[in-house]
């Protein structure tokens, strides 16, 4: 007997299955893997609050959406484990009947959750793409993929709630006929909506693994940071995998008999999906704790004393980011602060021809060839090349490090 309406029909009945059969279930390995990916999600999210608020106090727009998404991805834990406690993970014909309406309801909000978790966490990484994408074309790009991120997953929640009507039915099969007047629309249509929205979802993580990669390669860092910051970035490219193995149990999952045993790793690979994707777009935010890790474990190695990095207010995401409005091709120009050694930095402004700009030294102010101490700010030579030649033969601890308005996101 076929007691699910959206589950295909199958042969007439054999024998009743063996008790050994009704005892197999895969529920200990869906949750294993669920809180699992969970867990370490989490951790990375809280880690990341921790960076920005209390390393870097600079705790932005990116944050909060992932902050949004890291709720999601509680209620979609949740949910799956209320599902696997109602039956999910055990064979269709073990479930008790009175638990077939709940898994439903449960799994139907699911959807629903899962779908914004993951328009989240893909908005959460545009928007940290935004903090350090200067060109205007590559920033109006990415407002266009954020804009079209939110519409879609608007049509994929109304495919959902506006599956029947009335949209109850969406999970209560006592409401479609026999027992019920509701309508909904095919469940063919409703599988290649489903397949159409995972499309989308693919090619929109390729996309946010692939912008960064340019956008990195042209920052000025050093070549082990680039491929570092890469790498992590393109962890998107396992999230895509994800997807892409997700396409074809979702293009059978109404043709599967055992929808609670079999067809319950569909969920999961959903769960691998969004965790996957958090953990990705959260790891890059996590290099100033790494470096201060890595110099407290130095530093206990060697025997001399953990230094600070040097990471305060005014920074972002632990580099500093340069801009320039007269001079769009000195855009980019982020260094990594910790790493400079200077114990004793001192800044003046120097204002020429209307443009201001800030100079930056490292250690004592320097001496002309004469002796005497050399002061930008009072000489009186503020707009004159003759402030900055006497730099020329800076030490290379000491020197001068010109940036132009330099502006912190």
């Amino acid at each position: 007997m076929v007691i699910l309406p959206r589950q295909e029909a199958g042969p007439p009945l054999g024998p009743p299955p063996s008790p050994e059969y009704l005892k197999e279930s895969i529920q200990t390995k869906l949750l294993a893997i669920n809180c699992t990916l969970f867990a370490i999600a989490f951790v990375t999210v809280l880690l990341r609050i921790y960076v920005r608020v209390f390393m870097l106090r600079s705790f932005g727009l990116d944050d909060w959406l992932m902050m949004v998404a890291m709720l999601l991805s509680i209620a979609c834990c949740v949910c799956l484990i209320v599902m696997v406690k109602l039956g999910i993970g055990l064979h269709a014909e073990a479930i008790k009947f009175e638990n077939i309406l709940p898994i439903f309801a449960w799994t139907w909000f699911y959807s629903i959750f899962i779908i914004f978790a993951y328009s989240f966490i893909k908005l959460s990484i545009g928007f940290f793409l935004l903090r350090i994408a200067q060109r205007t074309n590559f920033r109006r790009f990415l407002y266009g993929v954020q804009i079209f991120l939110v519409l879609f997953t608007i049509g994929s929640t109304l495919a959902i709630i506006l599956r029947c009507r009335p949209v109850r039915a969406g999970w209560d099969i006592t409401l479609l006929p026999p027992l019920g007047t509701a309508k909904c629309y095919d469940n063919e249509i409703f599988k290649n909506v489903g397949i159409f929205n995972s499309s989308i979802n693919i090619a929109t993580d390729l996309l946010f693994a692939i912008l960064p990669i340019p956008l990195i390669w042209k920052l000025h860092v050093t070549k082990r940071t680039k491929i570092s910051l890469a790498i992590i970035l393109s962890l998107g490219f396992f999230a895509s995998a994800t997807a892409i193995v997700k396409v074809p149990m979702q293009a059978n999952f109404f043709k599967v008999k055992d929808w609670s045993g079999e067809g319950a790793w569909y969920y999961i690979w959903q769960q691998v999906e969004m965790n996957v994707g958090i953990i990705a777009a959260c790891l890059p935010t996590l290099k100033p704790l790494f470096i201060n890790l890595l110099g407290s474990v130095r530093a206990l190695t060697s025997g001399s004393t953990p230094r600070s990095k040097g990471y305060k207010s005014n920074t972002s995401l632990g580099y500093i980011k340069q801009n320039s409005h007269n001079d769009p091709n000195s855009n980019i120009a982020l260094g990594d602060m910790g790493n400079t050694g200077v114990k004793n930095p001192y800044s003046v402004n120097v204002t020429t021809a209307g443009a201001r700009t800030e100079f930056t030294m490292y250690g004592s102010p320097p001496k002309r060839e004469d002796g005497i101490s050399w002061d930008m700010k009072n000489n009186g030579a503020n707009s004159s090349d003759e402030s900055i030649l006497p730099l020329q033969g800076a030490g290379a601890r000491d020197g001068i490090v010109r940036t132009t308005e330099v502006t912190v996101s």
